[in-house]
């Protein structure tokens, strides 16, 4: 994208020195627009973006475009002058977007009004500058963020890019929404695709908290499916939805109405769903001039499908010399070794038939040997996870990749040496995370927010630049940093407690099937915290994660059996569930079943089979495993009565941070109880025991206690008094 900055550094040195008009600001937004005009370097495009974003002028965003482009209209048909326009009117009204500015600027230059036209030249580049200024557009962690997809497309004619096609992509089930220009580049004329995010301006024009939307399908019902009466790009990706959804049918006929309405992408949409059999108006052996089609008008990726077939006779017949020829053509056009990349991924795929690996595995050979990062990166990543000798290999391929600046090789190749390599490398792996990280590569963003939390590998901690960290990967839909955003919000770790937007961000990773946030979606419903409370919705949350093998959803249904929550009570059902999650690695589930088996009814009861389970519970490192088991020793419960041993077990429960076992093992140093008597063992475990359950008379009776050094045995069994009846 380097047109992009070329031109807009062009822009900026043409603008000549005079000083800008001053204009009397009519709001915030208005005065920053001023404040850039004059001194472009003393506002930060984000401050401007964000007073934008809050304005009311971002809700008559699409009315101020229409009314600008009417008045071009009439300048264009000779109705009206440049010089009647009032531009005053029309640039405040159009603030963030790039033509008017441009247009004004053109207008005052022609009219000789300098000034005029420099503080127009020097807001469009403001802007202009401001949306390319951090990211790449090439992906869609690096996405160009705009106010409107015309502005996108402005974008990309002023710098010179042909725009063959665009489409819409979803991200996470329909949770975001992407506009994707296939372009080809005027320097070279190699194509490319350009990613453009209108998220938190259309999030503005919904009234929904951002990234929220999705949760509703807003976006989808709200924003595409109104437009796909119009633009062609949303007709293709409602095909897409009825696609995903199974009504093949009725994405064909979308499809269709999409290439009527100018959709090249909407042929090889249409031709997939042709190759899966899917078709009622296409035989298979038809399918090919589809991608034909495509090809025709521009988008080489249709040739890597034709090639596909022709290696494989899909739909055609098999003809490898037509497939290479056809791979070649689409490579010329393309970045070295993307077009072999391509067809490899579809060659492994088992979406039109069965994968044929062997040829898949050669064309990625062939597209690493070219250079191509993702090739070079898949290849290293299949060495680290071999069985044999995978150092011999990966670090020359990782290397490779990173040194095409590929933030997710940088990312890989930084974890490794954070995580694999020692002290030595724990420099070049930082360097490289804050390069991924840099460019919103969003795993990248999660580890550095990880960090920073922790203060890990010899840096401070920084909770402003991790909050920073996992919100930027949690809106480009990271689940893991959704699922932690969810979490920072609901304990209100470095902000404010907000269960509304911990709610949202469970049911944001939720969609993504990620195990924790259904199971914190779950819980969230049970309690009845962001949401209103519903035990019969938590019990069918947790029934899909416990089937997705999720250990804490199946406990969290084990109580609810056992309490009668939501379900009728059923200590059976219980027991299957806490059961499921013991072995699923879950010792708050071995402990619950012990304490079925301790204290139920005499169907249930069985010490030695509630002993076992305390038993595994504390080798998993459970505190109440422990604590169970010494009061199974100390009362003489399925097992002789061991009061050394039960102490045993209550101090490594004390250890541990179990309160009543360090209330119990004060108590014993009090009274001589099974060890020598001791005041000051017991005065240390009793401010342990008000420490680790948060007791504050105690601390404070304790304190008195001990400023006086007078804590004779009076005193503290005084206090053993006031903790026992401290609630």
């Amino acid at each position: 994208m380097k047109k992009l900055f070329l031109i807009l550094t062009a822009l900026l040195l043409a603008s000549c020195s005079a000083q800008a008009v001053k204009t009397a600001p009519e709001d915030p937004l208005m005065a920053l627009t001023r404040q850039a005009a004059q001194s472009p370097g003393s506002v930060s495009f984000p401050t401007y973006w964000e007073a934008y974003l809050k304005s009311p002028q971002s809700l008559k965003t699409v009315s101020a475009q229409t009314r600008y482009l009417e008045e071009m209209a009439s300048v264009e048909s000779g109705e009206k002058t440049c010089e009647a326009v009032n531009w005053q009117q029309i640039t405040q009204q159009n603030t963030i977007s790039l033509l008017p500015h441009l247009s004004a600027t053109e207008c005052y230059e022609t009219l000789g009004k300098t000034e005029l036209a420099l503080f127009h030249q020097n807001i469009f580049t403001f802007i202009a500058t401001g949306i390319l200024s951090k990211h790449s557009g090439d992906t869609y962690y690096s996405a160009y963020e705009v106010a409107s997809w015309g502005d996108a497309e402005d974008l990309l004619s002023l710098s010179g890019y042909e725009i063959i096609d665009s489409y819409f992509e979803f991200a996470e089930s329909r949770n975001g929404l992407y506009r994707v220009y296939n372009v080809r580049t005027q320097n070279n004329n190699k194509v490319a695709k350009i990613y453009f995010d209108s998220s938190r301006f259309l999030h503005r024009l919904l009234a929904v908290e951002h990234p929220f939307a999705g949760l509703s399908d807003a976006l989808y019902r709200e924003i595409l499916q109104p437009l796909a009466d119009s633009d062609y790009a949303a007709r293709q990706a409602v095909g897409q939805v009825y696609h995903a959804e199974g009504e093949f049918q009725k994405a064909e006929q979308a499809y269709l109405d999409a290439i009527g309405m100018g959709s090249i992408m909407a042929n090889i949409s249409l031709g997939k769903l042709c190759l899966a059999g899917e078709s009622t108006r296409f035989s298979q052996g038809e399918c090919a001039q589809l991608f034909v089609s495509a090809s025709d008008h521009g988008l080489e990726e249709a040739k890597i499908m034709l090639a596909y077939m022709a290696y494989i006779g899909l739909g055609i017949e098999a003809d490898p010399a037509l497939a290479d020829q056809l791979l070649d053509s689409a490579a010329v056009w393309m970045p070295a070794g993307q077009a072999e990349y391509e067809i490899a991924l579809l060659l492994a795929s088992a979406e039109f038939t069965s994968p044929r690996e062997k040829l898949a595995q050669d064309f990625r050979q062939v597209s690493a040997a070219k250079g191509y990062p993702l090739a070079l990166l898949a290849l290293a990543l299949a060495q680290l996870n071999a069985d044999q000798k995978p150092l011999d290999e990966f670090e020359p391929l990782i290397q490779q990749a990173v040194d095409t600046h590929f933030p997710p090789a940088q990312f890989f190749y930084a974890r490794y040496l954070l995580e694999k390599k020692g002290e030595h490398s724990v420099k070049t792996g930082l360097a490289l995370l804050d390069k991924a990280a840099s460019a919103d590569f969003p795993p990248a963003l999660n580890l550095r927010a990880r960090i920073a939390e922790a203060g890990l590998f010899g840096r401070k901690i920084d909770t402003a630049q991790a909050l920073r960290d996992y919100e930027g990967a949690a809106v480009r839909w990271y689940p893991p940093a959704q699922l932690h955003m969810g979490i920072l919000n609901s304990t209100g770790r470095f902000m404010t407690t907000n269960h509304d937007i911990a709610y949202g961000w469970y049911a944001l990773c939720a969609k993504a099937d990620n195990l924790d946030c259904l199971t914190n979606l779950g819980y969230a419903t049970a309690l009845g915290t962001g949401v209103e409370q519903n035990y019969q919705r938590a019990v069918e949350i947790y029934q899909y994660a416990a089937a997705q093998g999720s250990a804490r959803a199946s406990y969290n249904l084990g109580q609810l059996y056992r309490l009668g929550q939501g379900v009728e009570r059923n200590l059976e059902q219980a027991i299957d569930y806490f059961t499921q999650a013991a072995e699923g690695g879950s010792a708050d589930a071995m402990n619950a079943l012990g304490l079925i088996y301790l204290n139920s009814a005499p169907e249930f009861q069985s010490y030695p089979t509630a002993l076992s389970w305390f038993e595994r519970a504390a080798e998993n490192n459970s505190r109440y495993g422990y604590f169970n088991q010494a009061k199974m020793y100390e009362q003489g419960l399925g097992t002789e009565n061991d009061q050394s041993r039960a102490l045993a077990h209550y101090r490594k429960a004390s250890d541990l941070g179990h309160d009543i076992a360090s209330l119990r093992l004060a108590q014993a140093y009090n009274s001589g109880e099974a060890v020598d008597k001791d005041p000051k063992m017991a005065a240390h475990f009793l401010k342990l025991a008000a420490e680790q359950g948060n007791h504050g008379k105690i601390k404070r009776a304790l304190a008195m206690c001990q400023e006086s050094q007078n804590c004779i045995e009076q005193d503290l069994e005084r206090l053993f008094g006031l903790l026992s009846t401290e609630g």
